[in-house]
């Protein structure tokens, strides 16, 4: 958070004739200790900055993901256990699991919603209460989804999601379902490891993370759906952010004014962005990994996820509450 000083300023007293001039060294000393005392004086009389600490709402999970808000309740994943939760009075209830789905992504759809099965390159329409309603598995062209990953509507009832890619040279890949088609169209290739997305919210910039060079590009959105003009919005690793060896983008939001906000999965918490790219505000986390977040429906809050490794249990994870930095 950039912190700015109060003004102030200190009148310098004139020095009446006939009274012994002060040399040119103790001038400048005097001048010193003025200007010092301005400043703390500036300093005493600016207002307290607000730190927003973070609560831990819940624990218990092994790698949470997925975060969304549908009307007040939150609903999100955890991917370690293939499964989708709704949090209720701060206590997670799974309305849907699917053994080797790989559960990752989550956006409200079509009144349910659709998730994002990272481990078998589907995405799965499910019902609030966890019912199935369908599956898609391919383009129309028949190319299947390499690690389904995140989500973001369109704002017209369809939806864009990211192909992370693979291991072995496979490009990540943006892909976009208008809300009357059955398949989705490719519109963005050759990424690295293509994570988080979100829009701007006159929907004409797509966000979208791209985790293996902690970097966000951007994207002018058409009309139709599809996307042009690529280009850097920001690296992570030059952003001014706390010092860390990586600062990887995750789950990205935005809010009604255009800030973007991004889950830092490696950098020790989330920052915040205006749509200049400048940064605005960063907030420290619990937890090792952050990899999403979402914005409470009156935007006062942020709710996100958080995940330590255990070597020997493997990943322990929870989700946070913090209040929005960017709120009084």
């Amino acid at each position: 958070m950039e912190r700015g000083l109060a003004p102030g300023g200190a009148a310098f007293a004139a020095i009446p004739w006939g009274q012994p001039r002060q040399s040119t060294n103790e001038s400048r000393f005097m001048m010193r200790i003025v200007s010092m005392l301005a400043v703390l004086l500036a300093l005493l009389q600016a207002p307290a900055l607000a730190v927003p600490v973070a609560s831990v709402v819940t624990t218990g999970l092994r790698f949470p993901e997925g975060t969304v808000f549908v009307g007040n309740t939150l609903y999100f994943v955890d991917y370690a256990a293939s499964a989708v939760y709704r949090l209720d009075d701060d206590l997670p209830v799974r309305i849907w699991q699917q053994g080797g789905c790989g559960a990752n992504g989550l956006l409200e759809y079509h009144g349910g919603l659709l998730v994002a099965c990272y481990d078998d390159g589907t995405l799965r329409q499910i019902t609030l209460d966890g019912e199935a309603v369908g599956t898609v598995d391919s383009t129309a062209a028949g190319e299947h989804f390499d690690r389904p990953n995140d989500l973001a509507a369109d704002g017209k009832g369809g939806a864009y999601f990211t192909a992370s890619g693979g291991d072995e040279g496979t490009p990540g890949k943006v892909f976009h379902m208008p809300r009357s088609a059955t398949h989705p169209l490719e519109v963005a290739s050759g990424l690295q490891n293509a994570n988080g997305i979100a829009l701007s919210p006159d929907g004409k910039t797509l966000y979208l993370g791209e985790s293996a060079k902690d970097r966000i590009l951007q994207y002018r959105v058409a009309p139709d759906g599809s996307l042009s003009q690529r280009q850097v919005f920001i690296d992570l690793d030059a952003a001014g952010l706390a010092a860390a060896p990586r600062h990887t983008p995750d789950g990205i939001r935005t809010d009604k004014a255009g800030s973007v906000f991004v889950s830092l999965y490696n950098g020790g918490g989330f920052a915040i962005l205006d749509p200049h790219a400048t940064l605005v505000s960063e907030v420290a986390l619990p937890g090792r990994h952050h990899s999403n977040l979402a914005l409470s429906p009156d935007g006062r809050e942020v709710y996100g996820t958080l995940v330590d490794d255990d070597p020997l249990q493997g990943p322990a994870g929870g989700l946070y509450r913090v209040a929005n930095p960017l709120l009084p």
